[in-house]
């Protein structure tokens, strides 16, 4: 029988990073906010859209407005990215859902829009997970992108939900596939720092590279990650206490339940106190968990309350991809290209004209900051109400 894992429309995952009214972060309100003036000012706030989001763009045709479906959408808004940026991203996201869909890499878990009419998508920012929760539950959205992770823990919770695809994984990835799944248009997940504190970024890299060669990043995540999805319990876990160490102030947020959580009594727990615990002891220093709400994480740090904060997203491939010269960008996208159809080839440079690569790894990075090397990657589904 083949192994099936709810998905996306994988790059439809793009939404969600490039939501962002200019300077905002995602937050959740199971999180205590140590920034009380920045919460006020944003909390409950939900922006729409001014744009939609029109497939027939892509074709540079008219279409009437009964010739159109109006699809609402509710995404966690974001640092560092515009509102043009996330309807490229959406619209590159119609270009790869196809390929993956006729390729058969992808299944529907309920009626999709494939009624003769044209998508046009409207966006609506929300600044905690719970918010845009009741909004879809209301009716006020018809879908909501989170991550795979946080999706699967959302429907595993609650028998009104469902992820909208499922992505085969028995089926061997290509070339194409690769680049969407596991490419440059996936999240990977890194502890923020400001700039001037590159030893203790270099300190807690070479933590999670050892932890990653020697076993304990993977397990961490089947413990901590795919259990809790599963339907096992939140594991909280000791950080440990080293006499007369330095002490460093970490935020998490408890904003992208399982992989950072916070229990409703305020405690951290599950993956993001394991993987802190096991750095407080590979790097000999006491570690400190400040919970905040996301949206404060960047003046959580600029401030100075915080050393570090859990996650931010960032993106490997991109930042190799961006330390190689013109003429070797050019000599492997060629070569990607050469293991291409004809059909995904034009697929692809499409999504190239649409997203700009070169700055991928920095769509959740304010000026001033650096990050460490990713402990944890992630794609974006939209979870939706059952019908």
């Amino acid at each position: 029988m083949k192994k099936l894992i709810s998905t996306t429309l994988v790059l439809t995952m793009i939404l969600t990073m490039c939501a962002c009214g200019a300077k905002k972060d995602e937050g959740d309100s199971g999180t205590a906010n140590t920034e009380a003036a920045t919460t006020e000012a944003v909390a409950n706030t939900e922006v729409t859209s001014t744009e939609a989001i029109n497939e027939a763009t892509l074709e540079q045709t008219e279409t009437s407005s009964d010739d159109t479906n109006n699809i609402r959408v509710g995404v966690l808004t974001m640092l560092n990215m515009t509102e043009n940026e996330m309807i490229n991203y959406r619209r590159a996201s119609s270009i790869a859902g196809k390929i993956l869909s006729d390729e058969g890499y992808l299944e529907w878990n309920i009626e999709h829009e494939a009624d003769g009419k044209k998508p046009e998508w409207t966006v609506s920012f929300y600044d905690t997970l719970d918010s845009m929760l009741m909004a879809i539950n209301a009716g006020d959205i018809d879908q909501m992108m989170v991550y795979f992770s946080t999706g699967k823990y959302l429907c595993a919770n609650n028998d009104n939900l469902t992820t909208m695809h499922t992505l085969n994984t028995d089926k061997e990835y290509n070339e194409f596939v690769k680049f969407v799944l596991k490419g440059h248009l996936s999240n990977d997940f890194a502890f923020l720092m400001m700039e001037g504190n590159e030893a203790l970024r270099d300190e807690f890299s070479n933590a999670i590279n050892d932890m990653k060669e020697d076993g304990t990043l993977d397990k961490l995540i089947s413990e901590q990650i795919d259990a809790l999805i599963n339907g096992g319990d939140v594991k909280p876990v000791a950080m440990p206490t080293i006499d007369g160490a330095e002490t460093i102030k970490v935020a998490v947020t408890g904003a992208l339940p399982p992989m950072d959580y916070v229990a409703a009594d305020g405690t951290p727990a599950g993956f993001n106190t394991a993987v802190l615990a096991e750095i407080s002891q590979r790097i000999g220093k006491n570690i400190e968990l400040v919970v905040v709400d996301s949206i404060g994480r960047s003046t959580a740090l600029s401030s100075g309350t915080v050393d570090a904060v859990f996650w931010t997203r960032t993106n490997q491939l991109s930042s190799n991809h961006q330390k190689l010269s013109d003429e070797e960008r050019a000599s492997r996208l060629e070569k990607l290209e050469s293991k291409m159809s004809d059909e995904e080839v034009e697929a692809f440079n499409k999504i190239k004209e649409t997203i700009d690569f070169e700055n991928y790894n920095k769509i959740d990075m304010p000026e001033g900051t650096i990050c460490t090397v990713p402990y944890y990657s992630d794609i974006i589904v939209p979870v939706m109400k059952k019908k």
